[in-house]
């Protein structure tokens, strides 16, 4: 089916998401180390360097060909108002003030006055005051006439704000307005970040390119949920370049996951839950043993279609963990074999907080770039699920592995 749900939430998602990939393409385009950007405060995306500071209103669109920017476009008034909104905040000798949008602007539309710093915006300002005064004066005969509803309804507290700035403050506000037409839109930015990589060899750009935007996001959302500060600096973003690009280069294994939640959507394998049953395990313990599980995974599954060669790194570290748990397993085996169950699931027990708790300590880690517990973690859960270690002295007969 490729109907669209007309209250479908899609574009609003694309629209927030694309902030954050043009402010990373923002970003990484300065050459000032102390340039910094913020999200979602003063405007869409902020950028502060040397000196100046940059709002960013973005207006996003996946159509093949977006409608043009007019005088009459909503986005333009909208944007306008979002301006006008923050004017008092603003020294606006020191600001200028971006409308970015992936469509162009329509052909003989007094707008293209803002493409250029030094074109006269006496024209734009003859035409924005008049498309006001019609739109109020449109609802003010409709209001008159005891319509039902007035026409412009999008536009027209933007329309009543700029008529009321007066003429002095219109033309300070478009003196310091840009635009910036015909942006690439969020499926390209990706692709125009691994093209600026140009000092990575060609054949990894687009691996990089694809592991800063995932930390970049992860910044993002961060930042949104008040984990880290709002700001985020250039020399940030660079210095995770070089890391992730030493990374790259000498064919090292990146943890993308460790921080990560699994979607609602997903289903852990039955054995997990079988095997933590088996012993008696807390709903908080299965909790725990799915996201882990799901996370090293997701690892084990990037890292596999980026070099098919690291399986066999993958399975030797396998092995490894299982000869830590064998000999772990074992000695309770020993030490309950002729104890009763409730002592056979304590022991199993302790040993399934043992791979949670302890383990990430007690066993070497599959490559010096994956030093987080989750791998560990979720590694054991996976090989649990193919009976290759298992808590309870007799998982092995209990699950059926041994038939």
């Amino acid at each position: 089916m490729n109907t669209k749900n007309q209250h479908s939430a899609d574009d609003a998602a694309l629209g927030f998401l694309y902030q954050g990939q043009y402010a990373l393409l923002l970003l990484w385009r300065e050459t000032d180390d102390d340039a910094v950007v913020y999200l979602e405060t003063l405007d869409d995306v902020v950028l502060e360097v040397n000196g100046m500071t940059i709002l960013e209103q973005l207006k996003h669109s996946m159509a093949a060909k977006p409608a043009a920017i007019t005088i009459t476009s909503v986005k333009l008034w909208k944007t306008l108002k979002a301006w006008i909104d923050v004017l008092s905040q603003l020294n606006l000798s020191q600001t200028w003030l971006h409308l970015v949008t992936v469509a162009e602007i329509s052909a003989e539309s007094p707008l293209k006055a803002l493409l250029t710093d030094g074109e006269s915006r006496d024209v734009l300002l003859i035409a924005l005051q008049g498309e006001a005064k019609r739109v109020l004066q449109e609802r003010a005969d409709a209001k008159a006439a005891e319509k039902k509803s007035l026409p412009h309804e999008p536009r027209a507290a933007a329309c009543e704000a700029f008529l009321n700035l007066g003429q002095t403050q219109q033309e300070a506000l478009l003196s310091r307005a840009r635009i910036k037409s015909g942006q690439k839109n969020i499926s390209e930015i990706e692709g125009d970040l691994a093209r600026s990589l140009t000092g990575v060899v060609s054949g990894k750009r687009e691996k990089v390119a694809q592991h800063l935007v995932e930390w970049w996001n992860r910044q993002i959302l961060l930042a949104m949920a008040g984990k880290r500060d709002k700001a985020i600096h250039r020399f940030e973003l660079v210095s995770k370049h070089m890391e992730i690009v030493a990374d790259v280069t000498l064919d090292k294994l990146i943890d993308n996951f460790s921080a990560e939640i699994p979607p609602n959507s997903y289903q852990s394998h039955p054995m997990l839950h079988q095997q933590i049953a088996l012993v008696d395990g807390t709903d908080a313990e299965v909790g725990r043993a799915v996201r882990e599980e799901w996370r090293a995974r997701e690892n084990r599954s990037r890292w596999s279609n980026e070099n098919p060669s690291r399986r066999e790194l993958i399975a030797r570290h396998d092995d490894h963990l299982a000869e830590e748990w064998s000999d772990r397993h074992l000695d309770i085996c020993s030490d309950c074999g002729a104890q009763p169950d409730a002592v056979k699931k304590e022991m199993g027990h302790k040993l399934l907080i043992w791979s949670h708790y302890d383990a990430p300590n007690a066993v070497n880690a599959i490559d010096p770039g994956v030093t987080r517990p989750s791998y560990v973690r979720g590694s054991y859960q996976i090989l649990s699920i193919g009976g290759r270690v298992g808590w309870h002295p007799e998982y092995r007969k209990l699950l059926g592995f041994d038939e």
